[in-house]
């Protein structure tokens, strides 16, 4: 299909009026013909290129422009693929990343101009452009120019777009910002091909064609396939990440407001839904004052603690209550997700070689033949732990971190809660600095604060207190200061960083010993903080231990493997996939259909009344936004706290959709209940891992499975009780319906009918 489009594109740059001949085609009915169109009308060989995506992230079509004509090619998604696509898959042997097959249309693609020698191609994040041509199918690309590498911007910000086009004195700003604002799959084919165009119209302007000239361009048709691989498996998976933040955020905050020369002062009172400064994000905030609804636009501005300074628009003194707040789109990459995405598009360029480094090449391509650094010191460590006894698989897996031997330069401990896993830590650590050379340096580091911190309380507490703990300023004033009241001899505070050598020195001396430390405690993401440096400076990661490393994305790691990749000697892993912390029967049941027998389950409490269904008989799963909700569930669950405060328990409540745990902790305010805390979709979002005595589950769902299908994600909601737990569900759902093949339906077939509760025995007091 052929058409031109004038709308949107005469406004892009100011000075251009043509109309553009836009052609649509599928990958199979590409012609050499529609190609060399685009190439014959190439001034310069240069083709601009843009991609769209699919909700999953996979790349399903690519835009080919010129000043006056532009090539959109759709590609079939993986599971729709054409009769001969199919059968060359099935010819492929299995692999465990098997490639996606070549078609005629693909080849052609990439011969005529993905990999033409002669041509040069320009696009808007070409980087991901090119690792999804790879992983999708097959594809490689030659000679890509990254346009936004111009820019010395944040490269996902409108004013690194505006840089690369050519800056704003040729540019409409609004009409760039409307393209390019679009998130990847949701715009429409007209905006891909104006994308390309905008690309390809930047290269032809004289003193972009110089700047982009000096531009490392991308040659994927050179690399490793294992190399190119990995890079395409970390940039997919953070897409897939990325893609899954919500666009959407209800902030919890007081009614009560202030307002002063255009800026109102919010009080969030939870952190996970707690205000953030952004360049991107903006917030809506409902008022009532008296019998009058407004709504209130604007952008936070100054962040302190649990105060947020908002920036309003068009109002000079708003009064009233707040009645809802809540921010739209989605928040800024961090910090360690910018690293992450700049070491994949420079090893892209070529200007640094991760097949180098020997950690990168031990976790995503072990086969190559991998040169250890030298060590700094000889010296070999012995266990010592004199404040407790190790049993004969700590005692193991402490000799085998504390090793030098290059068989353990990258080693994995694996675990079940109640083995000991921070005990060998805490052991590690101190064979390390009290028994090793005088030289070696430790980090400990966790995904969490709340993990980074109980690591620290139990070095504490077996008397090792010859370390720092660097904690983010804005978890820790205001919210969490709390739990760190036993740890202030150690404790600094991000707000205190780039004092300086002298400063940072004086902060990293043992207030007892008077002498530097050589182990410091933080979370991954501080790796990431540019102005740590001064810490790594003084104190070199050298050995790092990763606690509950399971937690963390692989691709995480990447930063701290080009960063560190000068002073970095060794990596340990320690945590578990799998999560078993609960009463006999449910230990039990969990050890059976999830360890195959093999965990041991050793609990005080073993009476099957530790797990109970309850048959909330009316419920109905009801979509909520992008969400789920069950109103009926959501009753039940507010009568069942009120019994549970009454009688004293301590209690959480788990629920794995968003919309549920909101309307949930609304109800409880509404009840007088306690519900800052008590309801949880994120198991990252929780303290202490959602460990609690009792547990109430809401599963939500009576028609579709949902997340139930993902039975790694069911296991670590079903182990969190440490006494009891209920699951409100439908009956027939969990037994007979399509949850019935599912871990949760599998636990209610073990458990029996006895095990199942209703509305009668919650209102007669049968809850223990």
């Amino acid at each position: 299909m052929t058409h031109t489009f004038f709308t949107l594109q005469q406004n892009v740059y100011k000075a251009d009026h043509e109309p553009i001949t836009v052609e649509d085609v599928d990958e199979n009915s590409v012609s050499s013909l529609a190609l060399q169109r685009i190439i014959n009308s190439a001034p310069g060989a240069s083709v601009g290129v843009a991609a769209a995506y699919r909700p999953d992230c996979s790349l399903s079509s690519l835009a080919f422009a010129t000043l006056t004509r532009v090539l959109v090619i759709h590609f079939f998604a993986a599971n729709k693929q054409n009769p001969q696509q199919q059968q060359q898959q099935k010819k492929k042997k299995k692999a465990q990343e098997p490639q996606p097959p070549v078609s005629r249309g693909r080849i052609l693609i990439q011969d005529r101009i993905l990999c033409n020698i002669g041509i040069k191609l320009y696009g808007y994040r070409i980087d991901r452009i090119a690792l999804a041509l790879f992983r999708d199918f097959s594809l490689r690309i030659n000679g890509a120019v990254d346009i936004l590498s111009v820019s010395t911007s944040d490269r996902r910000s409108l004013q690194a777009i505006m840089n690369a086009l050519g800056g704003e004195v040729l540019l409409q700003k609004d009409h760039v910002k409307t393209l390019f604002a679009h998130r990847e799959g949701e715009g429409a084919a007209k905006d891909v091909a104006l994308q390309a165009w905008a690309a390809h119209r930047a290269a032809t302007l004289d003193d972009m064609a110089l700047r982009f000239a000096a531009i490392h361009r991308i040659d994927t048709d050179t690399m490793l396939e294992m190399h190119l691989s990995a890079l395409a498996k970390i940039s997919r998976d953070a897409e897939i990440l990325e893609s899954l933040k919500p666009t959407k955020v209800v902030n919890n905050v007081k009614a009560d407001f202030s307002a002063k020369k255009g800026d109102v002062n919010l009080e969030c009172t939870r952190f996970s839904t707690r205000i953030m400064r952004s360049k991107t994000q903006v917030i809506h905030i409902e008022t009532l004052n008296g019998d009058k609804r407004s709504t209130i636009t604007g952008r936070a501005g100054r962040i302190n603690g649990k105060q947020a300074h908002i920036n309003v628009q068009g109002v000079a003194n708003p009064s009233g209550k707040v009645l809802s707040v809540t921010t739209f789109g989605k928040e800024d990459l961090t910090a360690a997700e910018s690293n992450r995405e700049d070491v994949v598009l420079k090893a892209l360029q070529g200007t640094i070689t991760l097949t180098d480094h020997p950690f990168f090449c031990s976790i995503w391509a072990p086969s190559l033949s991998i040169l250890w650094p030298p060590l700094n010191a000889s010296t070999a460590s012995f266990v010592y732990y004199p404040n407790s006894q190790l049993n004969d698989s700590q005692y193991s897996a402490v000799v085998r971190i504390i090793s030098q031997a290059n068989s353990d330069r990258v080693l994995l401990i694996q675990g079940p809660p109640g083995t000991g896993k921070t005990t060998v830590i805490a052991a590690s650590v101190n064979s390390m600095i009290n028994s090793g050379p005088m030289e070696r340096t430790v980090w400990l580091v966790a995904q969490s604060n709340v993990a980074v911190k109980n690591i620290a309380e139990k070095l504490d507490k077996v008397g090792f207190r010859n370390f720092k703990l660097l904690v983010s300023r804005d978890f820790h004033y205001d919210w969490h200061e709390h739990l760190y009241e036993r740890l202030e001899h150690c404790f600094i505070r991000s707000d205190l960083f780039g004092g300086g050598t002298v400063s940072i020195s004086r902060l990293l001396l043992n207030q007892h010993t008077n002498e530097p430390t050589r182990v410091i405690l933080c979370t991954l993401s501080m790796l990431s903080n540019p102005r740590i440096e001064e810490f790594t400076r003084q104190v070199p990661v050298q050995t790092v231990i990763f606690d509950e490393a399971s937690q963390i994305e692989v691709g995480d790691y990447l930063p701290l493997l080009q960063r560190f990749q000068h002073s970095l000697q060794k990596m340990v892993f320690i945590g578990d996939d799998k999560q078993h912390r609960m009463p006999l029967v449910i230990g039990s049941f969990i050890s059976r259909h999830v360890y195959s027998h093999k965990l041991l389950t050793v609990h005080d409490i073993t009476s099957k009344n530790a797990c109970r269904f309850l048959d909330v008989k009316r419920g109905q799963e009801q979509k909520s936004g992008k969400s789920w909700i069950n109103q009926q569930e959501i009753s039940v669950i507010i009568h069942l706290a009120r019994i549970y405060n009454t009688q004293g328990k301590q209690y959480r409540i788990l629920t794995p959709y968003d919309g549920q745990r909101s309307t949930i902790e609304h109800q409880l305010e509404l009840a007088k209940l306690p519900w800052e805390d008590k309801c949880f979709n994120d198991l990252a979002d929780t303290p202490a891992g959602n460990e609690e005595d009792h547990i109430i589950v809401s599963l939500v769902r009576t028609q579709g499975v949902g997340f139930l299908k993902n039975s790694r994600r069911t296991n670590v909601m079903l182990t969190r009780c440490k006494k009891s737990m209920i699951i409100c569900t439908n009956r027939d759902f969990v037994t007979k319906g399509k949850a019935a093949s599912t871990l949760v339906g599998q636990l209610a077939l073990t458990m029996g009918p006895d095990s199942w509760l209703d509305g009668r025995d919650i209102v007669n007091g049968i809850v223990r």
